[in-house]
């Protein structure tokens, strides 16, 4: 067999694009049911800075009451970097030109970096959850791209972990931290009491803005482990009567309040499980650049060369959009 054509290439490189989207669908995605995923973003990263606004509306006192202007007050920066992921494999000159299914070799590789591209967004995404109570940060929530540094570093836009306790308080641009908020509790296995504990700091102390006024803080989402931690939920969230510990006709007051997801990438050591809202515009998932599949020859060895890139990011927006119980702090 001689060197591949150019019209041989082409129609390789088209049939490794269909076998990666192939092996990317096999299995349902979890990542994009749980963040907001854009598309069509540009750059290294960016930057939002928060607006406050101009808080509260004035009662006037008097007819004629003069209208009281004031500036726009900026609030936190959020950042996001673009990371990229790659991989790629050589093929020699004689292991392409003496191979006779070189096709179906190409597409069996081209099919299992489908399955890769979805285990890294998996792994991305969930790594927020798995590294939120981490008191040092982590990268995952680092920012910094060319022409901007993240000045929080690691941690999140405040300078606190995502999921924060009660004896770490954080503050807001209106609220003092020894005054502040958490949301995250220690030690909460899956039980009813502890998911009231859970629901009631998430929608009824955690329902402030950045300026300490009142505001909905909706959740919707139950997000836990396959197994033992789904069992649990479904017993709290999907049984209208009977809960576990209390009488056989008791009425279950947290019927489907919240529907559940359960995600494999959500690390065990953790025993974590999290309320809040889905696909929430505070909580993206960049995808910069889907995936790129690259084959051609190296015109140095006279071989082949594949390979395949991605460019995701996330931009988190506000802390409260996901309360954690259980979980570590390390």
């Amino acid at each position: 067999m001689p060197g591949l054509r150019n019209d041989q290439v082409a129609l390789y490189l088209k049939d490794m694009y269909k076998a990666e989207r192939e092996g990317y669908r096999e299995i349902e995605t979890k990542y994009d049911k749980v963040f907001k995923v854009k598309t069509g973003v540009k750059g290294a990263g960016d930057k939002v800075t928060q607006i406050l606004g101009a808080g509260r509306l004035t009662r006037h006192l008097t007819e004629g009451q003069q209208i009281v202007f004031k500036s726009p007050v900026e609030g936190w920066p959020f950042l996001v970097k673009y990371h990229t992921f790659s991989d790629g494999i050589a093929l020699s000159k004689e292991a392409v030109e003496d191979t006779v299914k070189l096709g179906n070799l190409i597409k069996e590789l081209a099919n299992t970096w489908g399955k890769q591209v979805r285990i890294e967004k998996e792994t991305f995404g969930a790594r927020i959850f798995n590294e939120g109570g981490n008191l040092s940060g982590d990268w995952i929530f680092n920012g910094t791209h060319a022409g901007n540094t993240d000045s929080s570093g690691d941690l999140m836009y405040d300078g606190k972990p995502l999921f924060n306790l009660t004896g770490s308080k954080r503050a807001t641009k209106g609220v003092a931290a020894a005054s502040g908020y958490y949301n995250s509790v220690a030690g909460l296995t899956v039980t009813p009491a502890n998911f009231e504990t859970l629901y009631i700091l998430h929608t009824s102390t955690n329902n402030i803005d950045e300026r300490g006024s009142i505001v909905q803080n909706p959740c919707d989402t139950f997000l836990c482990r396959p197994g033992a931690d789904r069992f649990l939920a479904e017993r709290i969230l999907d049984t209208s009567r009977g809960m576990p510990g209390g009488e056989l006709n008791d009425k279950n007051p947290y019927y489907k309040m919240l529907s559940i997801i359960d995600w494999d990438y959500l690390e065990a050591a953790e025993a974590a499980h999290f309320i809040g809202k889905k696909q929430s515009e505070n909580f993206q998932f960049h995808e910069r650049q889907m995936s790129e599949i690259r084959f051609f020859r190296d015109e140095t060895n006279l071989g082949y060369k594949a390979s395949i890139n991605i460019r995701i990011g996330i931009l988190l927006k506000n802390w409260r959009d996901w309360t954690r119980g259980g979980g570590t702090s390390a």
